[in-house]
Parts: C-alpha cells; sequence; structure tokens
C-alpha cells in the first residue's frame, strides 16, 4: 500500500516537473506563453491528485520527506500561472501542512513557512476578489476588508488565516511579531460565518486557540462573557471543531489539549486528549485522509514527552 502511493506521487510529480521543464526552456517567448496557458488545467488537475494522494497515505514519515521538494516544485507551478487561484490557495495550504509537520522540534523553520503560506494565502484572496483586493489597496485594513470575502474564496481565505493564525502561536514572547493576530481572527470570523465546518473545522480550532492563549494580552469582544478570551469561550470553539468533524479529527484534540489543558491546569485532560488521538483509526476521519490524523498522533506523541513544556512540571 505505502510503495502504491509512493509511486503514484512519484510519477504526478514527474509529470508536474517534465512540463515545468519543458515549457521553460523551449520556443520562443510566445510560444512559451501560449504553451504555459495550455497546461494550466492540466497542471491544476494533477497538483489537485497529488494534494488528494497525500492526504490518503498512512505514511507520515515519507510525506514529511517529500514536502519539501513537492513546495518547490510547485511553488515553481505557480509561476506558470500566478494569478491562479486554486494553485495558490493549495500553495498557501501545503506550506502550512509543512509548517505543522516542524513546527515542534524546528519553530523558527516552521515560522519561516508559515509566513510564506500566509503570502500565497493572500494572493489567491486579492486574486479571486476584486472588492476585497481593492479595499485593501484603498488603504482598508484585513479585519474591516473581511466582510467582502465570499464563499468562492473559502480556500484561499482558510488557509491564509491558519497561516497567520499558527505562526502568531510561535512568537507569543513578542508582541511586534504578533499584532497581525487580529487579521487571523478577523479572518477566521468571516470562514466560520460563511462554513463552520469548512477544512475539519479549523477555524472553530484557531478559535478555541486564540480564547486560550489572548487573555494575557488581547481580549477579542466575542466570548461568553462579552470581553472575549478565556476558558469557557475556548471550550465552546473546541467543541464545535470537533462536532464538525464527530470527533474524528485528531489536531482538534492536540491543540484542545496544548492551549485548554495548561490553561485550566488541568493535566488529565491533556492525557485524556492526547491519549484518544494516539489510539484513534487515523483512516476513519471522513475522506479517507489518514494522513491529517497521522500527524496528530505524531504531535500528541510530541506532546506528551514534552509535558514540561506545557505544565512547567
Amino acid at each position: 500500500m505505502k510503495q502504491r502511493y509512493k509511486n503514484t506521487i512519484k510519477h504526478e510529480a514527474l509529470v508536474l516537473l517534465a512540463i515545468f521543464v519543458f515549457i521553460s526552456i523551449t520556443g520562443c517567448a510566445a510560444t512559451r506563453h501560449a504553451s504555459q496557458r495550455a497546461v494550466i488545467s492540466t497542471v491544476d488537475t494533477t497538483v489537485d491528485d497529488i494534494v488528494d494522494n497525500l492526504l490518503r497515505t498512512k505514511n507520515a514519515a515519507f510525506v514529511e520527506d517529500g514536502l519539501p521538494g513537492a513546495l518547490l516544485l510547485i511553488t515553481g507551478m505557480v509561476e506558470l500561472d500566478p494569478d491562479n487561484y486554486d494553485l495558490l490557495s493549495t500553495t498557501s495550504f501545503l506550506y502550512c501542512a509543512y509548517g505543522l509537520f516542524v513546527e515542534d522540534e524546528n519553530p523558527d523553520y516552521a515560522i519561516s513557512l508559515y509566513r510564506v503560506g500566509a503570502e500565497y494565502g493572500l494572493r489567491a484572496m486579492k486574486v479571486n476578489n476584486s472588492k476585497f483586493r481593492n479595499a485593501l489597496e484603498s488603504g482598508m485594513k484585513i479585519p474591516d476588508a473581511a466582510k467582502y470575502l465570499q464563499k468562492e474564496d473559502l480556500k484561499g481565505t482558510n488557509w491564509y488565516g491558519v497561516n497567520i493564525g499558527k505562526r502568531c502561536t510561535l512568537q507569543l514572547d513578542s508582541i511586534e511579531e504578533t499584532l497581525d493576530i487580529k487579521d487571523a481572527v478577523a479572518i477566521a470570523k468571516r470562514v466560520i460565518e460563511i462554513d463552520p465546518n469548512y477544512a475539519w473545522g479549523a477555524s472553530h480550532i484557531l478559535m478555541g486557540i486564540f480564547h486560550s492563549i489572548i487573555p494575557s494580552y488581547l481580549a477579542l469582544g466575542d466570548g461568553p462573557d462579552g470581553r472575549g478570551g478565556g476558558p469557557d469561550a475556548a471550550k465552546e470553539e473546541f467543541a464545535l471543531a470537533n462536532k464538525a468533524m464527530d470527533g474524528k479529527f485528531g489536531l482538534t484534540d492536540v491543540f484542545q489539549a496544548r492551549y485548554l489543558g495548561p490553561l485550566l491546569k488541568d493535566r488529565g485532560l491533556f492525557d485524556q486528549l492526547l491519549t484518544r488521538v494516539i489510539e484513534m483509526d487515523s483512516c476513519e476521519i471522513e475522506g479517507g485522509f489518514c494522513l491529517l490524523n497521522e500527524l496528530a498522533k505524531k504531535k500528541a506523541k510530541w506532546s506528551i514527552d514534552h509535558k514540561t513544556q506545557y505544565f512547567g512540571w
């Protein structure tokens, strides 16, 4: 099974590479541009197929090892059509995914990945929605311009917000580096307004994290007490995220354990949530996207091994 996934992904990656190299070195400029336009639909479909295959594999180590090369290749593909919304959005997602893989062992590298992922997400949003783009160009800030984002913008919007949010969680010791957390909050709220279950309830997870950490220096203004933040609001958001996937998306429990557990000083909750993730059937998730829960298991095990990092003892 693992070999089949490897062969499929390798084949599709080679197709992408062959297309990219061929149209980059052959013919005059006009011919190259015409060739680029002709293959864009093929590239789009192939990239989506690669991502789908990646998400269905259980071999997380293989995917983690292969993601840097895939990112380099797909980033090159974007240059075939820099205004391609789907390709920009998918690239934003892949940078986010790789950031999630490496953030525990190498947070500085993850920060750089999340930055790039956010850039691609923002490019996608601006390409796809002229009202949003014009609002930003006129000087409007993202929290105010988010109202223009619509359902057809969800893919780029969601991964822009997740990239910003995850980067901020790695830089909480520097207020200057987290000033754009307000952008991530506004985007997460907008995604929830449009489709609260989108991308495995990712925006609810983000809001759960924000409510767990923001009381230390910033109020969201939307919590149950009207002030924002705190354990009750965090619990509610994590519960909504779990409901979105019937409790089968392990990353929800991982982040609930990491952020809500220490806030409540509840080591029992921390252990319970992470043990549940480790013991769950990775492929039971809707769509058979086993990789997501394999990643969750990896992060759950790391969390248990580094429990003192979260509780201080």
